[in-house]
This record gives C-alpha cells, sequence and structure tokens, in this order.
C-alpha cells in the first residue's frame, strides 16, 4: 500500500513539491497521480521535474522485456520479435513470415519502495499471407492500494485501487527491400479511483487512443540499421472533466543498431536510441510535435542516451550489457543481462545495476515462444 509520505521518507519530498504545482487544481482526491508520475520516472530528492513528469499514463513509458532491459533498452533499430510492437512496430514487416512469436514478462515494479505494484506486458506477433504481419499487445499496470485522504489534511479516511490496461494492434509492411513502416493503435484505460473528491464531479477513471509511427531502414553499410519512431500521439486523457485533461507521453526515438560479426557461432549486435519527449500541456499532441524542439530552455537536456550490446554464440546462449543516461530526471545506470535459447524458446534475465535511485538493485524476466 502506497503513501504520499512514503515518498518524502524515501528522498522524494522537493520533487513531490514540484510535481504538485502542475496538479494543485486536479483530481484533490488524493496524490496517487503524482505518487505513481514520480516513482515510475523514478525521480530523485534533487531533480527537478521532467518534461514527462506533465503527462499521465506513464506506464507506456515502461520498456518491456529483459532481453531490452540488459541492452540498456535501446531497441528501436532491431525490433525482431513480438516487442516490435511496442518498441518500433515497423520491426515486424522484416521478420520471419513463418515465424509466430510470443513475448511475455512480469515485473515487479520499485520493490525497494512499494511492495504492491507490478507491470504485465503480452505480446503476439506473426505474419498473415497477401497482408504482412500483424502483431499485438497487452499491459497491465496494478498501482497497489492507495490511500484516500480529505482534501484539506493527510488523515487517512479509506483506500482504493488503481490501475492501468493498455491494449495494442500493429502493423508492419516494406515499401522496398530495405525499407518499412509500421503503426499501432493504442487503447488505453486508466482507473486511478473511483470518483472524485468531496465536490468533484465525475470519477477518477479516463480512457484515450494513441499511435505509433515507426520507420526502419537497412542501410547500404552491411549490418547497419537505422530507425524512427513517434510514440503515443493522442488526444488528452481526462478524469474528472475535459479542463483538467492530461497529456499522454509523447516523445520520438531515433535508433541505430549495427552487426559488425555474424557467423554460424558467433553474432555482435551494438545498439543506440536517442530519446526525446515532447509533452505540452497547452496546445494539441500534434502541435507538440514540432514545438516541444525549440519551446522550452532546456530542451536538449531533456535527451536520454542508451546504448547497448549483445554477444551471441551458437544461438544459445547470449551475454548483454548497456548503459542508459537520462540528466533530467538525473537517471544514469548500467544494465546487464543473458539469454537463453532453446530450440523455439528462451528466457532472458537482466539487471539494473543504478545506484541512489528507486531502479536500484532491480531485475526483470522474460520469455519467448516461436511457434
Amino acid at each position: 500500500m502506497t503513501h504520499p509520505n512514503n515518498l518524502k521518507r524515501a528522498g522524494y519530498g522537493m520533487n513531490l513539491i514540484d510535481v504538485t504545482r502542475f496538479r494543485r487544481e486536479k483530481m484533490k482526491y488524493c496524490g496517487v497521480l503524482i505518487l505513481i508520475s514520480a516513482m515510475i520516472l523514478g525521480i530523485t530528492g534533487q531533480a527537478e521535474a521532467t518534461n514527462e513528469s506533465q503527462a499521465a499514463v506513464l506506464n507506456l513509458l515502461i520498456e518491456p522485456g529483459a532481453k531490452q532491459a540488459g541492452m540498456g533498452e535501446a531497441y528501436s533499430a532491431i525490433a525482431d520479435d513480438a516487442s516490435a510492437g511496442y518498441y518500433n512496430p515497423a520491426g515486424l514487416a522484416f521478420q520471419d513470415r513463418n515465424a509466430k512469436n510470443l513475448q511475455f514478462m512480469h515485473m515487479n515494479w520499485l520493490p525497494s519502495l512499494v511492495d504492491d505494484m507490478y507491470y504485465e506486458y503480452l505480446a503476439y506477433s506473426q505474419y498473415a499471407e497477401g497482408w504482412g504481419h500483424f502483431g499485438f499487445n497487452i499491459i497491465y499496470f496494478n498501482m497497489g492500494e492507495q490511500f484516500r485522504t480529505t482534501s484539506v489534511s493527510s488523515d487517512i479516511i479509506g483506500t482504493f485501487h488503481s490501475f492501468e490496461v493498455v491494449g495494442s494492434g500493429s502493423y508492419g509492411a516494406t515499401m522496398t527491400d530495405n525499407l518499412s513502416l509500421g503503426l499501432s493503435l493504442k487503447a488505453i484505460y486508466s482507473k486511478l479511483a473511483e470518483s472524485g473528491q468531496e465536490a468533484e464531479k465525475g470519477k477518477g477513471i479516463g480512457t484515450s487512443f494513441a499511435l505509433d509511427f515507426g520507420l526502419m531502414y537497412k542501410t547500404a553499410v552491411e549490418g547497419l540499421t537505422l530507425s524512427t519512431v513517434i510514440h503515443n500521439l493522442g488526444p488528452k486523457i481526462s478524469y474528472i472533466d475535459v479542463t483538467q485533461a492530461d497529456p499522454l507521453p509523447l516523445n520520438v526515438v531515433f535508433g541505430a543498431a549495427y552487426v559488425p560479426i555474424e557467423n554460424e557461432f558467433n553474432k555482435v549486435t551494438f545498439v543506440l536510441d536517442i530519446y526525446k519527449p515532447l509533452v505540452r500541456r497547452q496546445g494539441s499532441a500534434f502541435e507538440a510535435l514540432y514545438k516541444a524542439w525549440y519551446d522550452e530552455e532546456n530542451e536538449f537536456e531533456q535527451v536520454d542516451f542508451k546504448v547497448g550490446g549483445e554477444y551471441v554464440y551458437n544461438n544459445f546462449m547470449a551475454l548483454r550489457a548497456g548503459y542508459s543516461y537520462d540528466k533530467d530526471g538525473e537517471l544514469q545506470s548500467p544494465t546487464f543481462g543473458v539469454g537463453i535459447i532453446w530450440d523455439k524458446m528462451n528466457v532472458d534475465i537482466a539487471y539494473y545495476g543504478a545506484r541512489d535511485n528507486p531502479m536500484q538493485d532491480s531485475m526483470r524476466f522474460s520469455f519467448g515462444y516461436n511457434f
């Protein structure tokens, strides 16, 4: 069970106040949206409120898969399994037409801070003759049991349960032998509470939808692939009324993957993702696509870098390492991973070596199967 004071004791007080400035007039029934935002973004006590802290449904920023986590979460230019629906739907188009892939991940979210939050991810992809490649993803993010307080005090008067569900369908097709495009459509359901507080009308439940657009290009340089993905382009989500609606965590990712060695026994891959948040409370999501590059002083401090590498031996064992650098969120984390490939099945484990932030010593486990 989570109480806002727990964040303060954990060293999150300053940023909880910063984020509260965005939320002071909305959803006063509980600090749950503020609380969850802070925990998902991993805000530290010294950091300023990040661009993403203005958005809702922040589970859309949690990257699924232990394989991907082991490589620093840089995967947009690979996207070679069912998780392409999340990372880059254009990657579906280059997948094996004879393979049907299933991916699953269960993860306890920030167990060092709370004991009742978890994240479930299930994905499936396959080729449809005459149509192209399709993918399906579903995310369930359990935010645990929250304390209900009054608008004038922190006295606990009850509890409620919060969760979010995101379902998506994806499609990828080749434009040329080297170029593919992809699209994902997401349906979003977010339940923060059963009702607003006291005189507030409406419920603490919001729905919305979003689109992802992806591009993947296999360059003339052997083994080099480039990608671009726009994530979460869609209308704002409202819980109490439309005047208090929140933007979705719109962002763009530029990626590269390079395979310098690939033979019968060895494969080496290097990856890079460059992430830029595009969240704006004012205006539409389409306006944010271009205004978010120049209308704030710290635009380029918002850019995150994710790098990683993978070595696969005899298509049986994979060793991975990566690094994620988030300057404005003050999150720097080395990652490590291992994977076992056995016939049609793969099992992956990743470890976050971060220090002095909520991701410290956390792990991810995922499972994949080719039919």
